[in-house]
């Protein structure tokens, strides 16, 4: 105890000399007391988040006191803090005033042992003394708990029993990281615990991802554009995608995270709070307990979570990993999930139908961290005619990706936003695209000065601005949210993905608020149509097949290889093709022809070397609805497709229909005949068609004039027997036989019919105008799969 007391008048009197050497009068005092000072977090983190905060507050003339407790003594410890705090300390520019300053804080930090009762005691005699020395008066107490969830009742028991301040006015204001429980049940543990000894107005539960500068700028950026904040419902929103992905794989903290999981560490805690600041009412500025209700409400119309719309992974080294750092054998295994998809809605007026969809994991292809708020397009816009408009799309971007520095991005079709105070216009580099688009598309701005999570909510602690922190409501709110759909998944096996590359198994797509993994889809969904790596060779002799149809080449055996064909047959015409020309030109079939082949191409297409960014997409025929609506061919290929590879939109030619429905635009024909007329005169370098069971093509009918078009390449017709959507636009004869290459693809039992009317070889235009399908030599193929050309 002498030793103790020693030490205890030694730092008093360097606490009492840095003082008085600012030549400075100070009135209010703040005590801060970091508990697992020596930490990893410690180190890297939090030593230079108070060393921000003492930085700025010493210019308002404000004074501190930094106590670092761990469980070593004085002897061991102190030595190996003052290492610490000397070593990772950072200046933001080595001018004078910040080195004196970094000196100064590495004098004023001390270690006490804190790990029994006594050292509590002393530590709160020390700063009684200090303070009585240096005739302070205290502003607050500030402990920060950087300890393990089954330490805070011992550490909080002691705080409350032998450190609170003594002036009536002075604060107690104590920190603690996540994990803030396991599940509801363990949540409610904790914070009834933690309730014994501190108000909800004491605790301040840290989120860091609450203090990263883009979340940071949600809500006040909502609060300075009343326009934009005008749009933020679902008559404007098609979805929302909060993402926060990883390169990293979770060697060396397997103990903690195999208990996790991704949802428990990333889902729950992080991307659920940046989801309420994104979707819920718009607090009043400054007014805590209204955003503490209008929080509150948003928890209440979030709908139960399911394990339907859900997708988990797992990464394939996580077992071997597991087992080596656990010790664990050979036969044993985990299902813990390093990536996790999820998707919420939202049962109120503002967000009714708006899928908002978290996504996090470990071990991907890169490392970034955004919220998207991506709006329906807009059909009235002029640049829709001549071709597919972007989504325009307000971003905030966290951190790292292509920007690395945090940013609010919004598309230049939305109007411009407001650059906040503190915040800056930013250039990012010309060739830069940003979700498929130029970066010259948005309106950027970024921090001024950029700004560690950790200190900026140290320094909102020291605030008491508790706003920024999770509430015990708000932490139960989110568990009721949680728990229910992690126990589900208990039962479900992760999917198992490379890791550390780009790659197709874990693409997936939302359907009626339900995710699915696009591999997983099976072919008779009616509004899904995916490739299939497992199936059947099939019984037939392929031997017996024949090796043409109709006189062209025939490619046919089970649909999966008439696809793999089909598809690996546009790839070598499209090399072939940009061996002798900048880009290739391709044409889409309309309806459900074509969907199996979109699915293996966004599944294959890397593999594939699939030169997208040399494409032009076209299209074969339209209905006349606007283009965002189901039944359009251009939403279509949209959603099963271009959503999920790199193609830039401007590659991208949807033909001029108009917006209105069922009928189309009577000048778009003539539109869109003279652009294909200039871009390619008329001949595609590929054009894949389907057949109707009555041999439409296209949207050449039996009967119909548009059979007879022999000067334009493009013609609005009449669609027989559709009884919802009566005109089209159509590629013509003209058109269709100057292509370089044509591909007709049948798939299915429900063919059958059709194909044993073609197998004759006769020509019969104006019944079945297939038949009318006549390219150059040796450039046609039929792609007929068993069920079709068998029946069976």
């Amino acid at each position: 105890m002498a030793a103790s007391a020693a030490v205890r008048r030694a730092a008093a009197v360097v606490f009492l000399i840095t003082v008085l050497s600012t030549k400075q009068t100070y009135s209010k005092h703040t005590n801060v007391v970091l508990v697992g000072a020596t930490g990893d977090l410690a180190k890297k983190y939090l030593w230079q988040g108070f060393f921000d905060l003492y930085q700025a507050e010493h210019a308002e003339g404000n004074t501190f006191s930094f106590y670092g407790g761990g469980r070593n003594n004085v002897e061991a410890g102190g030595p190996l803090l003052q290492e610490i705090v000397t070593e990772s300390r950072k200046c933001s520019t080595e001018i004078d005033s910040c080195i004196q300053h970094r000196e100064n804080f590495v004098e004023m930090v001390k270690y006490h042992r804190l790990k029994s009762e006594d050292d509590y005691t002393e530590l709160c005699k020390t700063i009684e003394e200090n303070l009585k020395q240096s005739e302070l008066e205290e502003r607050g107490r500030f402990f920060y708990l950087s300890v393990p969830p089954f330490a805070y009742p011992s550490v909080s028991a002691n705080i409350h029993k032998f450190c609170r301040p003594k002036e009536p006015e002075a604060w107690l204001r104590v920190v603690v990281e996540k994990p803030f429980g396991h599940d509801l049940q363990s949540a409610e543990e904790l914070v009834e615990s933690l309730s014994e000894f501190f108000s909800e107005e004491e605790l301040y539960r840290v989120d860091h991802y609450l203090g990263k500068q883009a979340v940071e700028e949600i809500l006040p950026f909502r609060r300075g554009n009343w326009d934009l904040e005008a749009m933020w419902n679902t008559e404007h929103v098609e979805r929302v995608e909060i993402v926060m992905k990883e390169t990293i794989d979770v060697k060396g903290r397997l103990s903690f995270f195999d208990s996790y999981g991704i949802i428990r560490d990333v889902l729950q805690n992080h991307l659920t709070e940046i989801l309420t600041l994104v979707a819920m009412d718009t607090p009043q500025r400054g007014n805590l307990s209204d955003f503490q209700q209008k929080k509150l409400d948003l928890y209440s119309q979030i709908q139960p979570l399911t394990s339907e719309g859900s997708l988990i992974g797992q990464y394939e080294e996580y077992n071997s990993q597991w087992q080596e750092e656990l010790k664990k054998e050979d036969k044993d295994s985990s299902q813990s999930a390093t990536f996790a998809a999820v998707v919420f809605t939202i049962n109120s007026d503002r967000w009714k139908d708006v899928p908002f969809v978290v996504t996090a994991g470990k071990k991907l292809d890169e490392r970034v961290g955004y919220v998207r708020v991506v709006f329906r397009k807009l059909l009235a816009d002029e640049n829709c005619i001549e071709r597919a408009c972007p989504h325009n799309q307000v971003i905030f971007h966290i951190g790292h990706g292509k920007l690395k520095v945090p940013a609010v991005l919004v598309s230049k079709g939305l109007p411009k936003p407001v650059v906040p105070m503190g915040w800056v216009e930013y250039e990012p580099p010309a060739d830069m695209e940003i979700f498929d688009l130029p970066a010259s598309a948005y309106h950027v701005y970024s921090p001024e000065v950029i700004r560690d999570a950790y200190s900026s909510l140290i320094e909102s602690v020291y605030r008491g601005q508790s706003d920024r922190f999770v509430s015990s409501p708000h932490l139960l709110a989110s568990w009721r949210i949680w728990t229910p759909l992690l126990k589900e998944l208990e039962e479900k096996e992760p999917r198992k993905y490379p890791g550390g590359k780009e790659d197709s198994t874990l693409q997936y797509v939302l359907v009626d608020d339900k995710l699915y993994f696009l591999s997983d889809l099976i072919v008779d969904r009616s509004d899904a149509f995916a490739f299939s790596t497992s199936s059947s060779t099939g019984t037939l002799n392929l031997a017996t097949l024949p090796s043409l149809f109709r006189g062209q080449r025939l490619v046919s055996g089970e649909s999966d290889k008439v696809i793999t064909q089909l598809a690996n047959d546009i790839k070598d015409i499209a090399l072939q093709t940009l061996q002798t020309k900048e880009l290739f030109h391709i044409a889409f079939s309309g309806g459900k022809s074509p969907l199996k082949l979109l699915n293996y191409l966004v599944l294959e297409s890397e593999r594939m070397g699939f030169p997208w960014k040399q494409t032009l997409i076209w299209f074969v025929d339209e209905r006349c609805v606007p283009h965002n609506d189901e039944r359009s061919n251009f939403h279509f290929v949209e959603k099963n497709l271009l959503r999920y590879l790199d193609i830039p939109m401007y590659n991208v030619n949807p033909m001029p229909v108009g917006g209105a429905y069922e009928e189309c635009d009577v000048n778009g024909a003539d539109q869109h005949h003279s652009k294909v007329s200039n871009i390619l005169d008329g001949a595609f370098d590929y054009v894949l068609l389907g057949v109707g069971s009555d041999g439409h093509t296209a949207s050449l009918f039996p009967g119909s004039p548009a059979l007879q078009e022999r000067e334009k390449y493009v013609a609005i017709t009449d669609a027989t027997g559709d009884v919802e959507v009566k005109q089209r636009m159509t590629l013509t004869f003209k058109s269709i036989n100057k292509s370089g290459n044509v591909g007709v693809l049948l798939l299915g039992k429900g063919k059958h019919g059709i194909v044993k009317k073609l197998q004759d070889g006769g020509v019969d235009v104006e019944k079945l105008p297939i038949t009318g399908v006549k390219p150059k030599q040796d450039s046609m193929t039929w792609y007929i799969d068993h069920q079709a050309l068998f029946g069976q």
